[in-house]
């Protein structure tokens, strides 16, 4: 059986405009942690990351053709949803005996509009390993009955069959390292300038997981889904990291978890084997404001940890508590104070404008907190009721957003450009904005964060000095559209 995964094309450009340079290109790790835990099986798999190679949507059906697989992997987002939904529904007309799924959270939420609509054969929901694994299965047997398949939805004699529950791996060590090598390595790195403080100088940029899930509820977000935290153990971890250094040539990891800081013996013992293993390296995360103490804070910079991330918010308590974010200014300002004043590590605090009930006045005191914090970068993000978030739901529920699901069960798949954090970098509209303000308005405030944030000496130096010679072109025209 062959079985191939795809990672699509997505348009950045018509999705973030200019603000498509600051994104750095990673490894799809989503899709070779399957492809690894399918060839442990027995199966051979292939991987084309067409978003890294920036493969046009005709140079990768021609890649398909040529591959001629028995099984089509696509894995969804809201970015490149509209693409996905195309290409399912031409590879199902081009290779018919191809079974074609999807996976991730956008398929999970539009399973149903997929499947009735031809763009594929079955959804996946939730971790995919085992249950890609039961679909290879139940077709090598020789039926396409996929109904008993718990964490799948089919069509079956052309009705649908919602088996929706979200599957997760209990056991996170039972999932072998991710097949990096079905990729192009030298597509994958950070440039200069981007969403990330370390500037691609010294090494590559790498990414890897710890960890999957989330205990936090937060509207806004789609990691979570019901699901507990679950962690790799501290030597699989450090194995995972010496890997990336010593075979990929890492200068710098970012760690993807959403809340890798929530158990300080685990990551103390993180910190502690690294540098017992001697490894030289610079490495970042998504940190959280509840868990920062000065211990912590030491011990992370002793094992070369060189950035972390605060999702901060808003600079207004009413906001934080409406979504859910359980966490208080005081808690903010103290946890970037004591990383700053105990370490050298470098912190970016991530906030949002246009929050549930955001006035014109709340999104210049959230501009006035950032400011007022000893952060070395901050992002601006417009609020984006992602499909998948407990936001996105209710909106979807009372009427008041665009899901582009029409009264004929037909989808207009062109309303998913609009969900962008980032729109002001183009001439798209926000898909909802709270009624205390207008889209107008908030694509001008977005900009006047970055621009109040980073038109400061110091922060405007410490980004200067990342440019490249041979990029400061495309950064002076990115730099003019986001402050201007």
């Amino acid at each position: 059986m062959k079985i191939l995964l795809i990672n699509p094309p997505d348009d950045l450009e018509a999705l973030l405009g200019e603000g498509a340079s600051f994104i750095s290109t990673f490894e799809p790790l989503g899709l070779l942690y399957m492809a690894s835990f399918l060839a442990r099986e027995g199966y051979p798999v292939e991987v084309i990351d067409a978003y890294a190679e920036r493969l046009s949507l005709e140079a990768l059906k021609e890649r398909i053709i040529q591959a001629s697989p028995d099984l089509v992997g696509l894995t969804s987002f809201t970015s490149n949803g509209a693409i996905v939904y195309e290409l399912g529904k031409w590879t199902k007309r081009s290779l018919p005996d191809a079974l074609v799924v999807l996976g991730n959270v956008h398929a999970d939420v539009y399973a149903a509009q997929y499947l009735q609509n031809g763009c594929c054969d079955v959804v996946i929901h939730g971790e995919g390993e085992h249950s890609l694994l039961e679909v290879v299965r139940t077709l090598e047997r020789g039926t396409r009955d996929f109904s008993a398949i718990a964490h799948a939805s089919s069509m079956r004699n052309g009705d649908l069959v919602p088996n929706r529950d979200w599957g997760i791996t209990p056991d996170l060590s039972s999932l072998p390292l991710p097949a990096r090598d079905l990729v192009r390595q030298d597509l994958y790195n950070i440039p200069a300038i981007s969403n990330l403080p370390y500037s691609g100088k010294g090494g590559k940029g790498k990414h890897m997981f710890t960890s999957r899930g989330c205990p936090n509820r937060c509207t806004f977000c789609v990691v979570h889904h019901g699901r507990r935290q679950r962690f790799n153990a501290v030597d699989r971890v450090v194995d995972e990291m010496a890997l990336l250094v010593e075979k990929y040539g890492a200068g710098y990891i970012f760690i993807m978890d959403s809340l890798f800081i929530s158990d300080k013996r685990r990551v103390t013992e993180i910190c502690r084997e690294i540098r017992n293993r001697g490894l030289s390296f610079k490495w970042g995360c998504e940190a959280h404001v509840r868990f920062i103490d000065r211990e912590l804070v030491e011990a992370m910079q002793s094992a070369g940890c060189y950035d972390m991330a605060f999702g901060i918010e808003s600079g207004v308590q009413r906001l934080l508590d409406g979504v859910k974010k359980k966490i208080r200014l005081d808690q903010v300002e103290s946890a970037v104070r004591t990383v700053k004043r105990f370490s050298d590590i470098k912190v970016s605090g991530l906030f949002i404008l246009g929050l549930p009930g955001e006035t014109y006045q709340d999104s210049l005191q959230t501009i006035a907190f950032a400011k007022s914090l000893p952060l070395d970068m901050a992002q601006f993000s417009i609020l984006t009721p992602y499909p998948g978030s407990e936001i996105f739901f209710d909106l979807r529920d009372k009427g008041l957003i665009d899901t582009g699901v029409r009264p004929d069960g037909t989808l207009d798949t062109s309303v998913w450009l609009r969900y962008s954090a980032y729109i002001s970098y183009t001439d798209n509209e926000p898909i909802w904005v709270t009624p205390e303000l207008t889209a107008d308005q908030l694509k001008r405030l977005q900009k006047k964060a970055v621009r109040q944030f980073y038109w400061r000496p110091k922060q405007f130096w410490d980004q200067f000095k990342r440019v490249r010679v041979s990029e400061l072109p495309s950064i002076i025209k990115a730099f003019v559209k986001t402050f201007f």
